[in-house]
């Protein structure tokens, strides 16, 4: 199934083009670090700007030229993508290129009045990096390749 694509002249499809750019970019130079970092970098900016929605179908847009990964090049391109953006912008690039990945939400109740939402990547049931504590899972959504 085909996300729908968002309305010609919004938000949503100005970080969308630009994210293209980029990552035709970094596919010709053939650098597969530079293309987790640029389509995260276009995830990232589509997180800040515009609704999950929108940062889900640019994550989808920029995940379809790109190869799949598997569990283990996935778990790799976290720990190198780690220390930039957020949770959510994170969990949004990975997600999109692992077939039948999910993106969990949730938080820890212990930390309850510092209330501090949480996002990672689940894959068949199993955390693809340790989650950060949150023993809670709000709800997932499904990042469908």
């Amino acid at each position: 199934m085909k996300p729908p694509a968002p309305p010609a002249d919004s938000l949503a499809t100005r970080v969308m083009r630009s994210a293209w750019r980029t990552v035709r970019a970094a596919i010709e130079a053939k650098h597969t670090s530079a293309l987790a970092h640029a389509q995260h970098g276009a995830v990232w900016l589509a997180v800040k700007v515009a609704k999950l929605d929108h940062a889900k179908t640019v994550a989808l847009y920029t995940s379809k030229i790109l190869p799949p990964l598997s569990v283990e090049s996935a778990r790799v391109h976290a720990f190198e993508l780690a220390t930039v953006g957020t949770c959510l912008s994170r969990a949004l690039t990975i997600a999109s290129r692992v077939p039948g990945a999910e993106v969990a939400f949730g938080f820890d109740p212990a930390r309850a009045p510092n209330f501090r939402p949480h996002a990672w990547v689940v894959v068949d049931g199993q955390e693809l990096v340790a989650n950060d504590g949150c023993p809670t899972v709000l709800t997932t959504i499904r990042v469908d390749r």
